[in-house]
């Protein structure tokens, strides 16, 4: 019999893109020469993933809980999966809930795909991820955390600086004047994080060069995948006329602001000194053991001038819809995508097969005294054994 595949995600809102294909093309505001192209939308997504995990040979059964714990929980009771693929990212419309999400499936004794929760939680909160990673002697940007204005005038930060909401994901709050020169627009950044997002601000260094993700799937050992390139367009140039490169909330989201077409990808990346790529992935494989991954993640890096590797963030649960970063270094592989959604899916089985047998066969109790005195009741006698 099959192995039965429970898909969860969260859509509890009208998909935008949705919206944006019955409006059909329409002229972008910043070129009238060009329209808004055709974005795929997240039913089309989970179609083209449910469809991948059945070429492997499962019996899959998707469900969009639609923030609504009980449909979630009837979901898992009807179809009673050997194993949840998770794709719940948020719930309620707060990212932090994706880690309480993860946590219902341990208390309800279900195995799953991707990572725990203290993984997810430990990864979502930017300043507690740059403390770990520098405990394990990992380069990371010189950063500071901001609780309340006015900003420390005596800071060691070097400008441009870059602020970030400290406990957000998917480039939430990231925009071009999220890099900042001088004091006054680091103040003005800040007050609008702290104002906006009602959470810290998390201001580090702002790092000029290349930036590289490194996709990693497995956990005995992880591996890391042929590397992604973010590249940007206009970069760099002349003082004055100097911007920022960066993937903000726009670019990746908003197919109809000029920043979302201000980027191109390649993988597998080009050009990289042997050496450098061989410090993106020591430090990235380092990066996802230090932060608790398993199954699968995606570490960003920027690599300076120098030649010197920076950990921007862990990614945990990485997108895994066709064309994203994870997927392309997958395929650059020679994984074709089907193929990577079962190696992700069989993680998951594989941790049911082992809990099942290592069930007694009769059930003891969980305490350790109460184990003994059963065990001697039983006329088995001293300590059970490991």
């Amino acid at each position: 019999m099959a192995e039965r595949i429970l898909v969860l995600w969260n859509q509890p809102e009208e998909d935008v893109y949705e919206r944006l294909r019955e409006e059909g093309p329409q002229p972008l505001p910043w070129d009238p020469g060009q329209v808004t192209p055709d974005v795929g939308t997240v039913a089309e997504e989970m179609a083209a993933l449910v469809a991948g995990l059945r070429a492997g040979g499962f019996e899959v059964a998707s469900e969009n809980i639609e923030d609504d714990l009980d449909r979630l929980v009837g979901a898992i009771r009807t179809h009673r999966p050997d194993a949840i693929f998770n794709l719940v990212e948020y719930f309620h419309d707060e990212s932090v809930q994706e880690t309480y999400i993860a946590g219902l499936y341990e208390l309800l004794g279900v195995h799953y795909t991707g990572n725990r929760p203290l993984a997810l939680a430990t990864c979502q909160n930017k300043v507690r991820t740059k403390i770990l990673l520098e405990a394990e002697g990992l380069p990371t940007p010189d950063y500071l955390m901001i609780k309340k204005l006015p900003v420390p005038r005596d800071h060691p930060l070097v400008f441009p600086l870059i602020v970030k909401p400290a406990l957000e994901d998917a480039s939430g709050g990231i925009e071009p004047e999220s890099v900042v020169i001088d004091q006054e627009t680091l103040e003005d950044r800040v007050g609008w994080v702290l104002t906006e997002f009602d959470m810290p601000a998390l201001v580090e260094e702002y790092i000029e060069g290349r930036e590289i993700h490194a996709a990693i799937i497995g956990n005995d050992p992880p591996v890391c995948l042929p590397l992604f390139e973010m590249e940007f367009e206009n970069g760099g140039g002349p003082e004055q006329h100097w911007h920022p490169r960066i993937i903000s909330f726009r670019a990746k989201w908003d197919p109809r602001s000029e920043e979302f077409y201000s980027m191109d990808a390649r993988c597998p990346a080009v050009g990289l000194a042997p050496e450098v790529e061989a410090d993106i992935r020591r430090i990235a494989l380092r990066a996802y053991e230090a932060m608790g991954c398993r199954d699968y993640a995606r570490v960003d890096l920027r690599v300076d001038d120098d030649g010197d590797v920076w950990i921007l963030e862990v990614n945990p649960n990485p997108d895994l819809i066709e064309g994203a970063a994870f997927i392309q270094c997958a395929e650059a592989s020679g994984r074709g995508y089907s193929q990577t959604l079962c190696e992700i899916a069989r993680m998951a089985l594989e941790r049911k097969r082992r809990a099942e047998s290592r069930k007694p066969h009769v059930a003891l109790p969980t305490d350790l005294l109460l184990r003994e005195w059963t065990l001697r009741k039983q006329g088995k006698g001293g300590k059970p054994g490991p």
